[in-house]
């Protein structure tokens, strides 16, 4: 089945590749506040755009009417806090309120125009920050519970941007329940773009906390054309359940078994740290390979 997909934050870098996924099944629209041309990394595209911001609904109504949408994939978003953390002088440039405006009420504002307009499916762009491994306001140390993490460990987030993830996907769940619309939340990485690849082969450090938990970093990353790729296969595979979340992980930055990796840099988690499979990292995707078939197409260690 062909779908019509609407892209929201399709002008931006991770768009594109989305897009160009997408569109050799699809027909694609881009929904953003700027036009691909007009982005600090522009590009071209022949693909239909339209103008306009997640926080009005008569914008987020009029994008999924002119593109027809059954599907939308949900990648736009504040990429971080706007307002003034603790400890930290910065000069405010942005609303503080900002993010949380963005991400979560453009969330909501979506979805209800997604559930007036009979959209069938929505894949979210969430964030492995939902887990609140970073930004640790509070300075203490994200508790681990178990390893390797995925999807069934309590999320225990302290700051605006991790909290609008979870409250987006929170959102798009309660809209799943209600309207039996199908949602998906990708909980991505940090995000490996072929022209500023992450660094790989590493020996992680342990970190000022003894090495007893990771401060902002599990040294691992998902490389873009893996995010098109996963969107490609939740587009395409109908789940039985109304909302399931993915931890989506391309590969680890470090070359040596995970286990042993872990221990030396971690080690008041070693023995937690013996659980991690080989092909796994400090969180797991398994059930993301599971449930949708995915298989890294841009690991390092393939390019090699």
């Amino acid at each position: 089945m062909k779908h019509n997909v609407l892209i929201t934050g399709g002008a931006g870098r991770l768009g594109r590749y989305v897009a160009d996924e997408l569109r050799t099944v699809s027909e694609v629209t881009l929904f953003d506040r700027f036009a691909p041309d007009e982005t600090p990394f522009p590009w071209e595209t022949d693909l239909k755009f339209v103008k306009g911001d997640l926080i009005s609904l008569g914008d987020c109504m009029r994008a999924i009417t002119l593109a027809e949408a059954d599907v939308i994939v949900h990648l736009g978003a504040i990429p971080n806090p706007t307002d003034q953390q603790p400890g930290k002088k910065t000069i405010q440039t942005r609303p503080e309120d900002l993010t949380m405006q963005s991400n979560v009420m453009g969330t909501y504002y979506l979805m209800d125009a997604a559930r007036r307009l009979n959209v069938k499916k929505v894949i979210f762009a969430s964030s492995y920050f939902t887990l609140g491994v970073g930004n640790r306001i509070s300075g203490t140390p994200f508790e681990v519970e178990y390893l390797p993490l995925d999807e069934n460990h309590p999320c225990r987030t302290e700051d605006t941007y991790s909290l609008s993830k979870v409250l987006g996907e929170e959102i798009i769940h309660a809209y799943c329940r209600a309207y039996g619309i199908k949602g998906v939340a990708l909980r991505l990485m940090g995000i490996s773009y072929p022209f500023r690849m992450h660094p790989t082969n590493i020996t992680p450090q342990a970190p000022e906390n003894g090495g007893g938990s990771f401060v902002s970093s599990t040294h691992q990353y998902v490389d873009c054309r893996d995010i098109a790729y996963v969107c490609r296969l939740a587009l395409e595979k109908d789940l039985d359940s109304e909302f399931e979340p993915f931890f989506v992980v391309t590969d680890n930055q470090y070359a040596g078994k995970p286990k042993d990796v872990i221990a030396a840099a971690y080690p008041k988690l070693k023995d937690m740290a013996a659980n991690i499979p080989d092909d796994e990292g400090v969180i797991s995707c398994r059930k993301l390979k599971d449930m949708l078939g995915y298989e890294s197409q841009y690991t390092w260690k393939k390019q090699k």
